[in-house]
């Protein structure tokens, strides 16, 4: 059974020559033909983020006993096996097994070596080594020898949400078309469906619906309605389809079609005791390719952790990081798989429209996540994708989540978090973040049945009208005129530090309550330093990956309403904060069955 193909960098998936393999002069690559040319006395090394085999982890999880590297060569290379390790700051290599293959003529020939190892850890991988001229190296894959007793038939559903992101899923689903639905000679020819929520109901199904791909327009009722549609829509046919495994994937991201065979391949050969995993995908960033943002996370009550973030994958030293497992507590919907076991008719997701549902559902229900280096999708950066609106989910969710988990923040500690994040939107004079934070509060702690009762989409037609619209900057009210030193130069300001200056920043609400000292200034979306804003009259909040933005004015008046708002409800989280929490905790489950789902997205009676 063939584990793991050997891949190459393309202009359709990722064009990081050094996530695949690494080479010395004398390598070259031809992108267009899919080989690479070794003259003599060059090397390619394959330890790397694609390449390289995450030995251990196939060992701890799966029923593999033995591994081997198939390789199809032409001319004269040699072949060096290798097991490395990361040892504290040390790389650790130890050779297991070289081989001089000779194949002369046109045709390339397939040579199969047995890596033997003292020891699974880390990471088996190989390098190529030219003995003469004119080889060549035509890919390969790593592979074990699996009786039927311990592998099981393994069909994944691939369950996807969009809201008008038609480029984005379109290349996609012609990429797994072509590599998979539609490729008799695949092995997941059979083996995978597809299953896109149209929340829009702007996904053209001509040329792209068929018979592996199902196309539902859905109610936009977010992220967590999109998802719960997808897996109501496969557990309705998994008795005709017969999928065993739901893989949920944003519909703003580039998958390797690779990614989804190694999925499938991973549960295929499971061992018994694991049967329950799920598999989760790092995220890396699309727009620095190399950059991976998570690779699994804990939720910690909130104050989320980000596993293994920012290591450059270009390099050997970060994928054998990548191999060391922590104690993740979840894996976000960019791409996570699942069994659809794990489904039952009052075991859904929570309505809680976007930011937390993929949190909560692996909280409730995850007990392994595997990761592996090559298994990831790339996505765009969270930094590019300001939304107003997200400001009432943050909270609510949150609070949410932790009540259903036993992570309820204390009265106290909670009211301190809600001071912070409210009073960081007044002095930057973002007022209607300020409200939508608390109106998202105010909203949790009118209980389960609250929510239950709750039009998804209306609601977040609601809390976008009240939040900041990002509009070109021609069809502002307010003219504004855009600098781009004046921007660049908010992006390179530092926080004031200082204890007086802490003080007065305090005190003055950033100085809402001091005479204007600068009439106009442009800040980025995301991450304001305070005193970019301090003392100006006019802000241009300005969103660089889509050349749009707001404008926000100082308004002591605003600030003043806010602070009375949040005293406000500084009494009311005394009085019903608790009741919220045990209410959340011991009613959610009205709010994840299958009759409540149905209603919530109005698709009828369930069919048998």
């Amino acid at each position: 059974m063939i584990l793991q193909n050997l891949i190459f960098p393309s202009t359709e998936t990722c064009t990081e020559e050094k996530m695949y393999f690494r080479r010395a002069e004398g390598a070259y690559y031809a992108w267009t033909q899919d080989y690479i040319d070794i003259s003599r006395y060059a090397s390619v090394w394959f330890d790397t983020y694609f390449n390289g085999f995450s030995a251990e982890k196939w060992f701890k999880y799966t029923n593999v006993k033995k591994v081997y590297l198939s390789l199809k060569l032409r001319g004269a290379l040699r072949v060096t096996l290798m097991r490395k390790e990361k040892i504290g700051p040390e790389i650790h290599t130890e050779y297991c097994g070289e081989y001089l293959c000779v194949q002369e003529g046109d045709e390339p020939k397939e040579f199969t070596f047995e890596f033997r190892s003292y020891s699974t850890a880390g990471m088996f991988c190989f390098v190529l080594n030219g003995m003469g001229d004119n080889s060549r190296f035509f890919g390969g894959s790593y592979t074990a020898e699996l009786s039927r007793s311990h592998t099981r038939n393994v069909k994944i559903g691939i369950d996807i949400c969009t809201y008008k992101r038609e480029r984005f899923i379109e290349a996609n689903l012609r990429l797994l078309s072509g590599k998979y639905l539609n490729n008799k000679q695949s092995p997941l020819h059979d083996k995978l469906e597809i299953f896109v929520s149209d929340n829009a109901g702007t996904l053209e199904k001509e040329g792209i619906a068929g018979s592996k791909i199902h196309i539902f327009k859905n109610k936009n009722a977010g992220g967590a309605g999109g998802f719960t549609r997808g897996i109501i829509e496969i557990c309705r046919q998994n008795r005709q389809n017969g999928i065993t495994h739901i893989l949920v994937m944003d519909d703003d991201v580039r998958v390797e079609p690779e990614s989804i065979y190694r999925t499938w391949a991973i549960l295929t050969c499971l061992k018994e005791n694991y049967q329950e995993a799920f598999v989760g995908g790092a995220m890396l960033r699309m727009d620095r390719q190399y950059f991976q943002v998570e690779s699994g996370a804990a939720w910690n009550a909130g104050e989320l952790i980000s596993y293994k973030h920012g290591l450059d994958l270009n390099t050997l030293d970060a994928c054998l990081f990548n191999e060391f497992e922590e104690r993740v507590q979840f894996n976000a919907w960019w791409y996570c798989a699942f069994p659809v076991s794990v489904v039952t008719e009052t075991n859904l997701p929570m309505p809680i429209f976007i930011r937390g549902d993929d949190v909560e559902y692996g909280l409730r229900n995850m007990k392994y996540l595997i990761l592996m280096n090559g298994v990831c999708v790339w996505h765009e950066p969270f930094e590019n994708k300001y939304s107003s609106f997200l400001y009432y989910y943050i909270l609510r969710n949150r609070l949410i989540d932790n009540s259903l988990h036993n992570m309820t923040i204390p009265k106290k500690a909670f009211k301190e978090i809600l001071y912070r994040q409210v009073c960081d939107e007044i002095r930057i004079y973002r007022y209607k973040n300020a409200q939508l934070l608390m109106q998202g509060v105010e909203d949790f702690l009118k209980g389960v049945r609250w929510l239950a009762e709750q039009d998804g989409e209306a609601l977040h037609r609601e809390i976008t009208s009240q939040g900041y619209s990002l509009q070109y900057l021609e069809d502002l009210e307010e003219k504004v005129t855009f600098s781009y030193p004046l921007y660049e130069a908010s992006l390179r300001a530092v926080p004031a530090v200082g204890l007086k200056a802490r003080m007065i920043n305090r005190i003055t609400v950033n100085g809402t309550y001091l005479p204007v000292q600068r009439s106009y200034n442009i800040v980025p979306t995301i991450n304001v330093v305070q005193s970019t804003v301090y003392r100006t009259d006019t802000i241009l909040n300005y969103d660089y990956a889509c050349k749009k933005g707001f404008v926000t004015k100082r308004s002591p008046k605003d600030a003043k309403k806010c602070l009375r708002r949040l005293k406000e409800l500084y009494s009311l989280i005394d009085q019903k904060y608790d009741e919220a929490v045990n209410d959340y905790h011991e009613n959610f489950r009205i709010l994840t069955s299958l009759e409540f789902w149905e209603k919530y997205l109005g698709i009828g009676v369930r069919t048998k």
